[in-house]
């Protein structure tokens, strides 16, 4: 029977499996693109911007791919 979801596999982004998955996808593209980025560039993963002023930090973004 063909997926009733095209683009979709409910099975692998079911709640229980989903979060496994997306990480280690995530991690899989980092150390493909790295060798390709650097030495110019570094990927990172789970980067966090904060906003400093004087002694008191702000998060203010966690980029989302």
């Amino acid at each position: 029977m063909p997926n009733p979801f095209p683009g979709m596999n409910p099975y692998l982004e079911h709640p229980d499996f989903w979060p496994e998955i997306h990480h280690l996808l995530i991690s899989i593209i980092k150390e493909s693109l790295t060798p390709l980025l650097r030495p110019k560039y570094r990927v990172a993963i789970e980067k966090r911007i904060y906003e400093i002023q004087g002694d008191t930090s702000l998060l203010v973004a966690i980029p989302i791919a």
